[in-house]
């Protein structure tokens, strides 16, 4: 195998299938996995796809997959999240394994995923003297001044997953394809495809972006939907976030379609914050968003000015 030929979904599987065997030669436990569940008293399950009244994991530790049947109650788990869970019944049927148990804790830590970061590619400088910023003579928003100030900066453009995508079959697109459904009024399937997209890499930006739009949904949402669409956003950001690195200082810009997705779920995101009240934290991130996307196509400038001034969530801004 060239690994040097790997994309970079290939080396992250990889990666995945690697560490898991290192880890079960390291063990040389020859039971079941039903068994080894059975004999915890708790165990950390990363989300990979929820389906109705099951969810899609793997082991944290392992890697190994399993179907996880919660208790009753309000389903509140998120692809990408951690499950901290109490096993209760762990069984085998065809050859899936199954377990059913209690969620102790649920919690949302991106690096102990250990995924390979996306790429940052492309680069090119981009020069704020270059853009547009108004008719001549009319004043510059004072939100752009500080970002024209501070001069040339490093342009990329980040690298998107799409499983089974083929640039050649504009059809292959799954993003377009959940689209589609979900517009039809068929939200079962949209849901499915990206599902599949998660199961086959967590790191598909644009799923966890349309998913928190679907949960924050086209109106005033209710507290629980903004949380639940606030849980997707944030993946969506920490994956980004993850590639970027801190202190990041370059520019992402829209017209680069690859960093759409991010960008749509730092959007979604700061209005989850606005809508849960949070003006300030909202504001933080659309400044942040001007600064990757200086041209705006999103309109943050507008929700940056009226955060500031204290405005609540409003239709409007949908």
């Amino acid at each position: 195998m060239d690994i040097e030929k790997l994309s970079r979904q290939e080396l992250n599987n990889l990666k995945i299938r690697i560490d898991r065997r290192l880890r079960e030669a390291a063990g040389a436990d020859s039971r079941s996995l039903a068994e080894r569940l059975s004999g915890k008293d708790a165990v950390e399950l990363v989300v990979v796809a929820v389906k109705g009244k099951a969810v899609r994991c793997r082991l944290l530790d392992t890697g190994e997959h399993v179907t996880f049947r919660p208790g009753s109650g309000v389903r509140t788990e998120t692809e990408a999240y951690i499950l901290t869970v109490r096993p209760g019944k762990a069984w085998v049927y065809g050859r899936t394994t199954y377990l059913s148990g209690q969620i102790l804790n649920m919690r949302l830590d991106i690096p102990a995923l250990k995924l390979v970061p996306l790429k940052l590619e492309d680069e090119y400088l981009w020069n704020p003297l270059e853009e547009y910023w108004g008719e001549e003579g009319e004043p510059v928003m004072e939100c752009f001044k500080l970002i024209i100030a501070a001069g040339p900066r490093p342009s990329f453009e980040m690298e998107q997953i799409l499983p089974g995508f083929d640039p050649d079959d504009p059809d292959s697109d799954p993003i377009g394809q959940a689209v589609d459904f979900y517009e039809a009024g068929d939200s079962a399937k949209s849901y499915k495809v990206l599902n599949q997209c998660l199961e086959e890499d967590l790191r598909v930006l644009d799923a966890h972006a349309h998913l928190g739009n679907w949960a924050f949904g086209d109106d005033i949402p209710q507290k629980w939907e903004a949380e639940q669409a606030w849980r997707h956003f944030a993946v969506g950001v920490g994956i980004g976030e993850l590639t970027l690195g801190p202190g990041f200082k370059g520019v992402l810009q829209w017209g680069r379609i690859n960093n759409r997705p991010f960008l749509r779920c730092l959007h979604g995101l700061a209005l989850c914050f606005w809508a849960l009240g949070d003006l300030r934290k909202a504001g933080e991130i659309f400044e942040r968003m001007l600064w990757l996307n200086p041209s705006d196509n999103q309109g943050a400038r507008f929700c940056l000015l009226k955060t500031a001034a204290g405005k609540s969530f409003a239709k409007s801004e949908l």
